[in-house]
């Protein structure tokens, strides 16, 4: 079965768009209300902490990775899930040794 399929229909605030790449499509996950940017698959969630309808996504991206999603997507408009350990690094991540 696929994880992710189905665009997602729910409403959207008309401002909103995907603060790493700027898109306003998603497509629906397995997990009910959560959806993912079908540019650079964000995941995002259209509930909050009380399980209330949202219409501005709330993003599932770690905060320390933000800006280097962002800035990797400028560069090599690779999707978040598909960004290798060097490519986080180039733009900002830092991993400690195991």
């Amino acid at each position: 079965m696929e994880y992710w399929s189905g665009y997602m229909d729910w409403p959207l605030d008309s401002d909103w768009r995907c603060e790493i790449c700027g898109g306003r499509s998603m497509t629906w996950g397995f997990v009910h209300a959560q959806c993912r940017c079908n540019n650079c698959h964000t995941q995002y969630m259209m509930r909050d902490a009380k399980r209330q309808r949202v219409t501005v996504p709330i993003s599932m991206l770690k905060p320390e990775y933000k800006a280097p999603a962002k800035s990797a997507w400028a560069a090599l408009r690779i999707p978040v899930d598909e960004l290798r350990d060097q490519d986080w690094e180039t733009h900002g991540v830092c991993f400690e040794p195991d």
